[in-house]
């Protein structure tokens, strides 16, 4: 009897294959960054506080040019035309899309204010799709296409509701999306983390008066594993992703809480 041997890996290299990151500089996607450059593909590092630094540390480190700094505001519609037509006059298009920005927000009820919620909303959620309809178009042509998101899982607590909408917004986002396109082969993906050990973590902390390391270690403590999440295991993640030949692997949504929440 023959054996039927199922390959999940389609290639070990994203040699050629253009990668637009949103949110780059922060922990998470600096880590994308790096990890992604790694596997031979060209970065649009997209950050709103510029990414010069970071696009330089990765081109030293090869031969050829890598990566490319992209300072946009994503929550304005204007900012991320000029961001794509920007790739498409270089690269032709967007191959994978990592949907990563994100604000903490402020506010929450009874006193959140309108203003307050669009303002994070228009990041963390309308960014996101907007970058997304703006890649669709060269994804379908090439007829491949990866669209991934950092999510938040909805039994989140002790994080500012507007957050929270934006963030698991994209759980939605990411079935529709796969069954809509996936006969263009285009893949959808969402990563929902409850903690991981970024520097955003560690600012909420400090900016709400508590012991940083302190903080950490009761967050590492709440895991069954022992320890929060790392940007790299996240990053790696993210590139198992792209680099996966089933097709079953697609529409997903992976929630990484080191098994604190129980199915």
């Amino acid at each position: 009897m023959k054996e039927n041997n199922i390959n999940y890996i389609e290639t070990s290299s994203l040699e050629g294959k253009v990668v637009l990151v949103t949110g780059a500089t922060g922990g998470i996607g600096t880590a994308i960054c790096n990890r992604f450059a790694e596997l031979g593909a060209f970065i649009y590092i997209c950050d709103i506080k510029g990414a010069v630094e970071l696009a330089k540390k990765i081109n030293e480190q090869y031969e050829k040019q890598r990566s490319i700094a992209a300072q946009y505001d994503i929550s304005n519609k204007d900012e991320i035309e000029k961001m794509y037509q920007k790739i498409e006059d270089k690269k032709n298009g967007v191959d994978i899309l990592i949907n990563n920005a994100a604000v903490h927000g402020s506010g929450d009820f009874p006193h959140i204010s309108f203003e307050d919620f669009l303002k994070t909303i228009k990041i963390d959620l309308c960014g996101a799709m907007y970058c997304t309809l703006k890649a669709l178009p060269h994804m379908k042509k090439k007829r491949w296409g990866r669209i991934l998101f950092t999510g938040a899982p909805l039994s989140s607590s002790g994080i500012p509701c507007p957050y929270l909408a934006g963030k698991s917004g994209f759980i939605g986002l990411t079935k529709y999306i796969s069954k809509k396109y996936e006969d263009y082969n285009i893949r959808t993906f969402a990563l929902v983390l409850r903690h991981c050990d970024t520097p955003m973590i560690r600012m909420v902390m400090k900016a709400r008066g508590k012991d940083v390391e302190k903080g950490i270690i009761e967050m590492n403590k709440k895991s069954k594993t022992g320890k929060m999440i790392t940007p790299n295991e996240v990053a790696e993640i993210y590139a198992y992703f792209c680099l996966a030949k089933s097709s079953k692997i697609n529409g997903l949504t992976l929630l990484s809480d080191g098994g604190i929440t129980y199915l």
